[in-house]
């Protein structure tokens, strides 16, 4: 409980801000006379963000959600007016694709799809019984959310400071905390300490993560666009030297055999990344580490060229040939390292808006669609619900239904969503029985109504800022002000009251009920969707479809360790190891897939060895090869290429068949062991 009696004074400022504009909404809206005036405070509280840029994106989006709403309401209203066997098949189509599209964005972008969806059916349903209203009631709904979001702005805005120069500090110590976490992984395997899936998924998963959050990052930093540039591409950057560091494991794994001077080598690379710790806060130490990695860099090529320049003898050891492969790999590891320091540290040299630097976020269309036919069918039994019973709160048990479906279809683990914003609904419930049942029947004065409802405001704002009740209270803060259900003219009575709660709950517990039974998360089907899938793009990439880039390829198996983790984080955790460990292993050889179609295209590689890398390819794009099919004609093409790299006089040539060599061996070693993906459920 120390969020709430030793609050942290972020939680606390935030807190007191957002009550005291929740409260300036609601008394400009009873000013104005609106209808309904609690939507005005209910806004305040769902546009109310940690970040002024969250905040800020998040008003801007619901703007345009509220307005899609409006203008799709008004549309199948006109369109099917008394006709309701036609109206509600139609509104839950519509409702479907608004939450299918937004399943296929992310940020608030997917909020504002989502909002279309459930704007839609308040302001259609609240027109239900006088559909020539509908205008009106639209204009009304309009002007709620955009008091709401003024106030709640105009209040975010006000009461920050240095905005630009705290983002600033914000990025920078986000960048620090991936790259530090990259680089300590990355020497782990270096030193070849074990290191757990999970860990290495959270790298990941964290960068793909900050890369979204930097979109509020920039609305913060305004016209300096330059360090969000630096940072997105710092952020993908840390992704790719995660991916080498996992080919770097491939390749000590197949070649444990090597010399005391490669040996040297990677211990000197696993104490530049021990050195990150120290040297990243400051910039003159970053910039001698800098230095210390070109150095690096030189030793490694240094030695590369002196494997390829010793006499055919000696350039027929094993150990030899080992080296070259690992220092080649090392050197690429280093490089990325490289440009990693570089654009951490905004080298004007880099080039921060280069394609292959940016995160990718794949559309999952298969959860679109999914989501979207959920939703339509569960307002549509809602629909049913109401028709039969003749229910006189049945319009609003299906708006509820819509917002649950639409609002937590995007979400990894809908279930839990879901029913955490159950639970915060139930919580209003019970702390709106006080300013109902005992201030608001004995007066009339807004100052004793403030101070009543201020109250479980300020500790509902603090429960926001609380992580492992963010979810819970998030729900409570936004329903509460509606549960007291104010107006101008009248009172709510007790009968009125708990129709609207009980149409409330009905409508939560309802939706709840729709994700536990409506296309639930399987996990069994999960992992046959998602090994379906990685096969799949592996077949592109051994196609050689130019859209399937390693950040695509990567964004994929992220994403899916995302969902997997997300449902099952609390058991089955030896299990998940074991699909971690294969997604990885997935990401291995189709990131070396990648490489070895881009060398292909280059103009040095014999006519052979490309002959010998197309039939590869085309293995891989074929859907029949098994996993021991392809692991044998890797090899088989590994050995083709060994021999014709160590007959090779070129130095060049041999160097580049060197390099093929090498992806070869992390394909061949990474398919040579279990993989419960490639292997057929």
């Amino acid at each position: 409980m120390s969020w709430l009696y030793a609050p942290r004074l972020s939680a606390l400022g935030f807190s007191l801000r957002t009550t005291i504009a929740a409260l300036v909404a609601l008394a400009i809206a009873l000013w104005m006379e609106l209808g309904q005036p609690q939507w005005a405070p209910m806004t305040v509280w769902i546009v109310a963000q940690g970040t002024l840029g969250e905040s800020l994106s998040k008003a801007r989006w619901r703007v345009a959600g509220t307005l899609g709403g409006i203008v799709s309401a008004i549309a199948l209203a006109a369109a099917f007016p008394q006709a309701p066997w036609l109206f509600f098949p139609a509104l839950a189509v519509w409702i479907g694709l608004c939450t299918a599209l937004g399943t296929l964005v992310h940020n608030f972008r997917s909020y504002a799809f989502v909002l279309t969806a459930y704007t839609c059916s308040i302001v259609s349903l609240s027109a239900q019984a006088q559909p020539d209203q509908v205008f009106s009631i639209a204009m009304a709904r309009g002007s709620y959310i955009l008091l709401g979001v003024i106030c709640g702005t105009v209040a975010d805005m006000a009461c920050r400071s240095n905005v630009p120069g705290k983002a600033r500090a914000a990025i920078r110590s986000q960048l620090q905390q991936i790259v530090l976490e990259a680089a300590n992984a990355s020497r782990d395997i270096l030193l070849e300490h074990g290191t757990p899936e999970s860990d290495l998924h959270n790298i990941f998963s964290l960068s793909l993560s900050l890369s979204d959050r930097i979109e509020f990052s920039a609305i913060e930093v305004g016209r300096t666009k330059g360090i969000v540039d630096y940072a997105r591409a710092t952020l993908g950057l840390a992704s790719r030297l995660m991916s080498r560091a996992l080919g770097m494991r491939s390749r000590l794994s197949a070649v444990p055999q090597r010399s005391e001077r490669t040996q040297t080598l990677l211990q000197d690379s696993a104490g530049i990344l021990d050195r990150l710790r120290v040297d990243i806060d400051d910039a003159d130490t970053l910039q001698t580490l800098r230095q210390d990695v070109l150095a690096l860099i030189g030793r490694c090529q240094a030695n590369i060229e002196q494997t390829v320049s010793l006499p055919p003898a000696e350039s027929d050891s094993g150990i030899v040939f080992n080296d070259r492969i690992l220092l080649q790999g090392l050197q690429l590891t280093l490089t990325e390292l490289q440009h990693l320091l570089g654009c951490l540290a905004s080298d004007p040299s880099e080039n921060p808006s280069a394609e292959s630097y940016r995160l990718a976020r794949p559309r999952n269309w298969y959860a679109a669609i999914h989501n979207g036919l959920r939703s339509c069918a569960a307002v549509l039994m809602a629909a049913y619900v109401w028709e039969v019973t003749a229910w006189p709160d049945g319009p609003l048990f299906i708006t509820f239904v819509s917002v649950v479906c639409a609002r937590f279809a995007s979400f990894s683990n809908t279930l839990l969503a879901s029913s955490a914003f159950f639970s915060g609904a139930v919580w209003a419930t019970l702390a709106a029985v006080v300013p109902v049942f005992l201030v608001m029947p004995v007066t009339a004065s807004y100052a004793m109504l403030c101070l009543t409802i201020s109250v479980p405001m300020l500790i509902g704002g603090l429960a926001t800022r609380a992580p492992a009740l963010a979810s819970r209270a998030a729900s409570f803060s936004n329903f509460f002000p509606y549960l007291i259900g104010l107006d101008n003219h009248s009172r709510i009575n007790e009968t009125e009251w708990f129709n609207t709660v009980f149409a409330l709950l009905s409508g939560l517990g309802f939706g709840v009920l729709v994700f536990r039974y409506v296309f639930p998360f399987q996990l069994t089907r999960f992992y046959r969707n998602f090994r379906l899938d990685l096969l799949s793009d592996l077949r592109l990439i051994g196609k050689n479809r130019r859209w399937m880039t390693e950040a695509v390829w990567v964004g994929q198996i992220v994403l899916g360790m995302e969902q997997l983790i997300a449902h099952t984080k609390s058991v089955q955790a030896r299990s998940n190891d074991r699909w971690l460990h294969a997604a990885f292993s997935m990401m291995t050889v189709g990131r070396n897939l990648l490489q070895l179609q881009a060398y292909r295209a280059q103009i040095g590689l014999p006519e052979n060895a490309r002959a010998i890398l197309a039939r590869l390819c085309e293995s891989f794009a074929s859907a029949s090869a098994g996993p021991e099919t392809l692991e044998l004609q890797s090899r088989e093409a590994l050995e083709s290429l060994a021999v014709m790299e160590n007959a090779e006089t070129s130095r060049n040539t041999r160097l580049l068949l060197s390099s093929v060599t090498g992806c070869l061996i992390i394909i061949s070693t990474e398919l040579g062991h279990r993989n419960e993906i490639m292997e057929a459920s």
